[in-house]
């Protein structure tokens, strides 16, 4: 087969796979976990395709949601395309992991913006009428106060879960395209091992200063853009620590030669709250105090 009419080929083959998709998302119960795979065949697809091509084929994909679902699934369609194509052109550019999993989840963070934007100027929904249908439904036994601040704590740190939300759904789409790649025998660049990571000790610095600054000035700040600021700030560096707290985990599991069932044990014990405050403080004192240079050491003397 030549290869334009290859490539042609692959493009309906993609095109129509990510139609389906956006179609069950849309009319099915399966909805919101078949939106995160809408990405997936512009992934494998950009991966060998320029960028006009990749151009292309998000403005046929925005069409024809439109047509196949109304102008409120395009914007759906154009993000998830867009999002695909970008992670999958910076794999083939850079030949690295996390550039596309960042690009990705910029991509994804700025259509999820835009389609809340789009929700409240072009369709007009009262997002404060949506928080009063959702205060209704507290559970019995939360009482109403804490209910209340549950509810107010999730509109101010909304900027850090928007945030938080892109990056997992870029991770999840990055596992998904690393399966689904090796396969079609279009490799994905592999990320390091969980146990490899560890995020710049400098962390510690804004940390520390956001918490002094929360336990010195919460009153005087209260309701200003400071407060959002900071909760924003902390709620992020907490789930970092929480990483590092497990990445250091995972490293003394692989270093003492433990079984694979213990990792799975430790994500699956400390990963919730709130236990999961208990992996916070560990990434905090490995990073603070350089805990895993000092386990190595050890382990090697014997």
């Amino acid at each position: 087969m030549p290869s334009k009419t290859k490539h042609l080929a692959e493009n309906a083959l993609m095109l129509g796979i990510a139609l389906v998709l956006l179609f069950l998302s849309t009319y099915t119960v399966l909805g919101m976990f078949v939106t995160f795979l809408i990405p997936l065949p512009f992934i494998l697809l950009a991966v060998n395709r320029t960028v006009p091509n990749m151009v292309w084929a998000t403005l046929a994909f925005t069409v024809l949601g439109w047509i196949i679902t109304g102008p409120l699934e395009a914007t759906l369609a154009f993000y998830s395309a867009a999002w695909g194509s970008v992670m999958g052109i910076v794999y083939a550019k850079k030949k690295a992991a996390l550039p596309a999993i960042v690009a990705g989840a910029g991509v994804s963070f700025l259509g999820v913006v835009s389609y809340l934007g789009f929700l409240s100027f072009g369709m007009n929904v009262d997002f404060n009428a949506v928080l009063q249908e959702v205060s209704k439904i507290r559970p019995p036994m939360m009482p109403k106060e804490q209910f209340d601040q549950l509810i107010a704590l999730g509109k101010m740190v909304l900027p850090t879960s928007l945030v938080l939300f892109s990056f997992l759904s870029s991770a999840i789409n990055h596992g998904l395209a690393s399966l689904f790649g090796r396969r079609l025998h279009r490799p994905i660049p592999s990320l390091k091992p969980i146990r490899e990571w560890s995020f710049p000790r400098s962390l510690l610095y804004y940390y520390f200063i956001a918490m002094i600054s929360l336990l010195l000035f919460a009153e005087s700040m209260q309701g200003t853009f400071w407060e959002i600021a900071l909760m924003n700030l902390k709620v992020m560096l907490d789930v970092i620590f929480v990483l590092q707290g497990l990445s250091f985990c995972l490293f003394a599991a692989f270093l003492y030669g433990w079984k694979r069932l213990t990792p799975v044990l430790v994500v699956c014990l400390f990963i919730f709250p709130p236990l999961s405050t208990i992996l916070s403080l560990v990434g905090i004192f490995d990073l603070g105090i350089r805990l895993r240079e000092k386990l190595e050491t050890r382990v090697k003397r014997g």
